[in-house]
Formats: C-alpha cells, sequence, structure tokens
C-alpha cells in the first residue's frame, strides 16, 4: 500500500472503483449508454472487437452499432485493488459474458445459459474532477470465447444459426 493510505481509505478506494466498473456494465446491458459513459474517463482506451477506442466518443459509437435485440449481460467476479495511489488505481476481475440474439424482439427470461466469454481483465482508473473514479484502460485477455452456441456481438446485425 501506499504511504499515508490507511485500510479505511483502501477499503474506500476499491468499493468506489467496483461500483464505478459495475455501473459501467449495468449501463452496457440496458442500453443506457449515457449511464455507462459516465463512468469512462474522457481518453479512455478499450481494445473492443480488435479495434483500439480512444475515448467516450468512440466507445459509445462503437456500442451503439450493437444489434437492438440482442440481450447482453456482463458478470464480474473475483474483483481485486492491485495497487492504489491518490492519483491512480489498478483492478483486476474476471468477466463472464452471456449473450442471446435471434434477431427478433425479446422478452425475458431468453433461452440459453451458455457463456459467450469469458476474460480477465485489468482496469485502470483515475479519479474525475468530481473525485469519482473513471475507467482509464480496460484490458481484456480472453481465457474461454465464442460458444458455438452465440454469434458474435460484434457483427451489426447477427443472424440466427
Amino acid at each position: 500500500k501506499k504511504e499515508g493510505m490507511n485500510s479505511s481509505a483502501i477499503h474506500s478506494q476499491l468499493i468506489a472503483c467496483q461500483q464505478s466498473v459495475l455501473r459501467f456494465y449495468y449501463g452496457l446491458d440496458r442500453g443506457d449508454y449515457p449511464m455507462a459513459m459516465e463512468q469512462v474517463g474522457p481518453d479512455c482506451l478499450w481494445e473492443r472487437g480488435g479495434v483500439l477506442l480512444r475515448g467516450r466518443q468512440q466507445i459509445e459509437e462503437s456500442l451503439r452499432k450493437r444489434s437492438a435485440t440482442q440481450v447482453a449481460r456482463h458478470v464480474v467476479s473475483n474483483f481485486m485493488l492491485l495497487g492504489q495511489d491518490a492519483e491512480s488505481a489498478t483492478t483486476v476481475f474476471c468477466l463472464a459474458v452471456h449473450l442471446h440474439d435471434s434477431g427478433l424482439p425479446t422478452s425475458l427470461p431468453v433461452p440459453g445459459s451458455t457463456p459467450f466469454l469469458l476474460a480477465d481483465v485489468t482496469c485502470e482508473l483515475a479519479p474525475g474532477p468530481d473525485a469519482a473514479w473513471r475507467i482509464r484502460q480496460l484490458n481484456v485477455q480472453r481465457t474461454f470465447s465464442y460458444s458455438k452456441e452465440v454469434i458474435s456481438p460484434l457483427s451489426p446485425n447477427p443472424k440466427p444459426a
């Protein structure tokens, strides 16, 4: 731990960072892009689908290309704060992604439960001017990917198999 940070401050920082990450995926899963983008720093870097996205505008433009009939849920687990100080934090977590897209309007619950992707994520965060923690960089390392039962979410108009 860094000089001057007590365990209470570290715990508070862990919770604040975790909440930012969880709000990002919650907004993403529900198509609430303003909520998701509130969690992203202005110069955030994220490689998505082999394309390096820089900043809120590019990230949101990429997300808005998702199929309107897709249902996605990102499940964050094993969240841990690796390093921190007053200006930055490095977190790691596991990310499981469940997807369904029949190409038709859907209602919940959707069929199936096979995860589309399981990844290890390293996330760099920094405090914004309002002192809330913002995602500065997402590094996603796939550990298991592309279930045969699921069509890629990066495809603009997925077709059922």
